[in-house]
């Protein structure tokens, strides 16, 4: 049983600052909310072994974006949730119930920016972004019992980013943008100082123990593409890419440090929809040595959709 509920709010309307004398203040706001929910079993004399699985994610989408003359002010915030629970045997064949991450992350953003006189299109902006995940993470082992064991490796701001950058964005048109950064400060946090103990190492994403924040300085790149396709079905396909080319690259061991994002939704009826979520992260401070610094983690649900 496959479940998805989504709320969708959408306002685009000019506000009177000035009772009547100014109505050049465009804002733009809109929010998505998604749900997905999955259960699947089998009976105990099932050939291929018993499971039991429950999993559930939870999505959250929200913009908004003013825009008065030639400034513009635009937000975003993206939150991923979710788990998977299954039921497990340990050596003496007595069942328990494991409970994992399966998706976790949170991404908010926020540009500021002054288009230029003659090219309304090209703008200079001044802009944040800050990457982390919301719950407690943990890799697992089994005990001499078979049970399940787990020890913390991760929590909130543990790792987590906070990226500033200063630079030229390029705007043609509300479906793309792409931003050139020449200057952009990179701070990493470690605030769980309890988690070295736990991992064993003395640094984490590069960030040594006893410190709590690592700053790097370098260029910034991102791009974003959105479009409705309308053919059978409506489709609407949204992707962005965020990159950080630290200035000792040739010294640096992660060269370039890159996050692509990628959501697909195919609307099959009014109520129906499809959806996809992508999140790509390449950070080699993030790997262990010998690892691949690909990180992937993907969300797929079907279900019902409402907007207002």
């Amino acid at each position: 049983m496959l479940g998805f509920v989504s709320v969708n709010a959408r306002g685009n309307f000019t506000t009177d600052s000035t009772q009547g004398l100014d109505t050049n203040r465009i804002i733009k706001q809109g929010a998505e909310l998604g749900v997905t929910t999955a259960l699947s079993g089998t009976s105990p004399n099932w050939s291929g072994g018993a499971a039991n699985n429950l999993s559930g994610n939870f999505y959250i989408r929200a913009f908004y974006n003013v825009k008065f003359k030639r400034q513009t002010w635009d937000n975003l915030l993206k939150i991923n949730a979710g788990a998977i629970s299954s039921t497990m045997l340990d050596n003496y064949g007595n069942k328990f119930r494991s409970t994992r991450k399966n998706i976790d992350n949170v991404f908010i953003d926020s540009k500021y920016g002054m288009s230029f006189d003659r090219l309304d299109w090209l703008s200079g902006y001044g802009g944040l972004n800050l990457q982390t995940q919301l719950l407690p993470g943990y890799s697992y082992a089994r005990d001499v019992n078979g049970r399940e064991t787990k020890n913390m490796v991760s929590s909130f701001l543990s790792q987590g980013s906070l990226m500033s950058a200063i630079g030229i964005e390029a705007k043609p048109s509300e479906r793309f943008y792409a931003r050139l950064a020449l200057f952009s400060l990179k701070q990493t946090f470690m605030l769980n100082q309890s988690l070295y103990a736990k991992r064993n190492q003395s640094t984490i994403a590069g960030v040594n123990k006893g410190q709590y924040i690592r700053s790097e300085q370098g260029f910034q790149i991102q791009t974003g593409f959105n479009r409705e396709f309308n053919f059978n079905k409506q489709i609407l396909i949204r992707t962005n890419y965020l990159g950080f080319i630290p200035y000792n690259y040739k010294r640096n061991p992660s060269p370039l440090d890159s996050r692509i994002d990628l959501g697909a939704t195919v609307k099959l009826t009014r109520y129906l929809n499809f959806n996809y979520t992508l999140i790509s992260v390449f950070d080699k401070d993030l790997a262990q040595p010998g690892e691949n610094a690909w990180q992937n983690s993907w969300v797929l649900g079907l279900g019902f959709l409402y907007k207002i």
